[in-house]
């Protein structure tokens, strides 16, 4: 699992697999435009999930998993860690997330 911008804050982003370019360059906008409590967590493989998984997302107030799929890594995770609370954000259109999408996204849940 890679990890970048914020190590703990209010809002994780989580990724896995081909999502990484959109979501690394959603979270780098907003960390420019002042949101600085904001990390970003992509996961290479999920299986076996990395040792350092819980201590990673427990250090944020809302975790979000975004996936180009009906939300499969989603309930792994939940079902590794369910004291977590996560918030799914799926897309099943053949598309890649769009930044605007995403960062709507993003601050609508930290509001």
């Amino acid at each position: 699992m890679k990890t970048e911008f914020a190590e703990k804050g209010d809002l994780l982003i989580v990724g896995w697999g081909g999502t990484y370019g959109s979501l690394h360059s959603a979270v780098k906008q907003m960390n420019e435009q002042g949101f600085k409590n904001v990390g970003y967590a992509h996961f290479n493989y999920i299986n076996p999930l990395p040792k350092n998984t819980e201590e990673v997302l427990k250090q944020f107030k809302k975790i979000v998993v975004c996936e180009l799929n009906a939300g499969q890594f989603a309930n792994v995770l939940k079902m590794n860690f369910n004291g977590l609370t996560m918030t799914q954000f799926n897309k099943i259109q053949g598309l890649p997330f769009g930044n605007q999408e995403l960062i709507e996204k993003f601050k609508q849940l930290l509001k």
